[in-house]
């Protein structure tokens, strides 16, 4: 259930002590999701994040406990904890793609999205087919946040060329679209989206629900 544990926590909170005003404790939430972890990630890596930091103390040539504990550091929104550890690390596997790909994660979680670029680029360079494209969709984030959307819309073609299940991609790609001027591409874009999601099995589309919703308001205003 992910962040709905939150909501629904504040709701059964103000039912059964009867203080509606609880319920604006649902709207701080979602305002700050972006800073809170999904709960359910807080509990699957609490146990394994004692073990990493460990075996990154004692040994400085353990490559593997540090990217894990990079990962766990970005689920749980802390990028520049994670960035550390990637720098460590790609001090002795510089062209390894994973690491390269969670650097430039990393950085652009930070909002350092230049610097996110480079890193990137390199990742699918060595590996094309690194996480389904991944690396292409973060790009195409960060390239959106500098104001380059031509470039932005390159990369997530690239994006949904390698992961054409993904609705988030579709989407990102349509308002790209959208913001260039190109009205008919946004809406071969959601209409993709939309054709996509009901062709995915019934647990694919339980994760993409939030961006199936985004593309149907999309849709209104193409």
């Amino acid at each position: 259930m992910g962040y709905w544990t939150y909501y629904l926590a504040f709701l059964v909170l103000a039912y059964l002590l009867q203080y509606p005003w609880l319920l604006g404790g649902v709207v701080v939430l979602f305002v700050l999701r972006r800073f809170v972890p999904d709960p359910f990630v807080l509990l699957r890596t609490m146990g394994r994040i004692r073990g990493l930091r460990a075996q990154v103390e004692s040994n400085p040539a353990n490559i593997t406990a540090r990217r894990d504990l990079a990962r766990i550091y970005l689920e749980r929104l802390r990028p520049r904890a994670a960035l550390k550890l990637l720098d460590e690390a790609r001090k002795r596997e510089p062209s390894n793609p994973e690491l390269l790909y969670l650097t430039g994660l990393a950085r652009h979680r930070i909002g350092d999205h230049e610097s996110a670029l480079g890193p990137l680029v390199e990742a699918v360079q060595g590996d094309g087919r690194l996480r389904f494209g991944e690396p292409y969709m973060i790009a195409g984030d960060s390239l959106t946040q500098l104001g380059r959307d031509e470039e932005a819309e390159d990369a997530y073609e690239r994006y949904v060329d390698s992961n054409s299940s993904s609705i988030e991609g579709h989407l990102k790609l349509a308002r790209t679209r959208r913001r260039r001027g190109n009205r008919d591409g946004a809406k071969r874009a959601l209409q993709e989206a939309l054709d996509t999601f009901g062709q995915l099995p019934s647990f694919r589309r339980r994760q993409q629900l939030g961006w199936w919703l985004r593309a149907q308001v999309a849709r209104l205003y193409t």
